[in-house]
């Protein structure tokens, strides 16, 4: 799952998702880094890039977790299925050596066809959803243009919304152009971020260095 995250199908799809996170991603940092100099009893960072990374690489595991569990719960138990019934239906009628072979290709015929249906899941989209989501729930009276499909400048929350009422549709339609399972994932990881992130962050890195380290404290 984290692998899986940082791979790409195609060099087009290597640059479509960076140019996505050039922008989005350095919304979510700010936005971070704003929540970070809110709190004046929080742990100072002198820079936001291990937050963004750590922000990245969980919203990537997570999205690439409800690919996985939606694969696991509804499209794999779908192949089984697709691939036992025909082969059952048509053996029935099989009597001859002709008749034999053609289960046998109709057997190899389908399960090639139910394993196209299941596509890897490859790429930083549902990551890049996360901070999509963070930016628009951080900034709303920001204004984007989508590239596809492509629209004129319209308030982001609209656009995030309409992106992911296409994740929906995509489910249940049964599209296989895009993971849309990682798409929400990466959406909803993006709104408890939004939430409760900053919170975890800090309580964290609190666990972890107890407070300011010696050399910045007052005698």
């Amino acid at each position: 799952m984290l692998t899986s995250t940082f791979s790409h199908s195609s060099f087009i799809h290597l640059l479509f998702n960076m140019m996505a996170m050039l922008g989005f991603g350095t919304s979510a940092t700010l936005y971070l880094a704003k929540q970070q100099q809110e709190d004046p009893s929080n742990l100072r960072e002198s820079t936001t890039k291990w937050h963004f990374l750590s922000f990245f690489i969980s919203a990537g595991l997570f999205s690439s977790l409800v690919s996985h569990v939606a694969s696991a719960r509804f499209k794999y138990p779908q192949l089984i299925a697709r691939l036992a019934n025909p082969t059952k239906s048509t053996a029935s009628t099989a009597s001859t050596v002709e008749g034999a072979a053609a289960v046998r290709s109709t057997s190899t015929l389908t399960g090639r066809e139910a394993l196209a249906s299941i596509k890897p899941s490859l790429g930083a989209s549902g990551a890049i959803y996360a901070a999509v989501t963070l930016t628009a729930m951080a900034f709303p009276e920001v204004h984007i243009s989508l590239i596809f499909p492509p629209t004129p400048p319209i308030p982001i929350q609209y656009g995030v919304f309409g992106l992911m009422g296409m994740d929906v549709l995509g489910v249940i339609r049964g599209w296989r152009l895009f993971d849309h399972h990682a798409h929400l994932g990466g959406a909803m990881f993006g709104l408890w971020y939004y939430a409760y992130g900053p919170r975890v962050w800090e309580s964290f890195r609190e666990m972890t260095l107890g407070g300011l380290p010696p050399s910045l404290r007052k005698a």
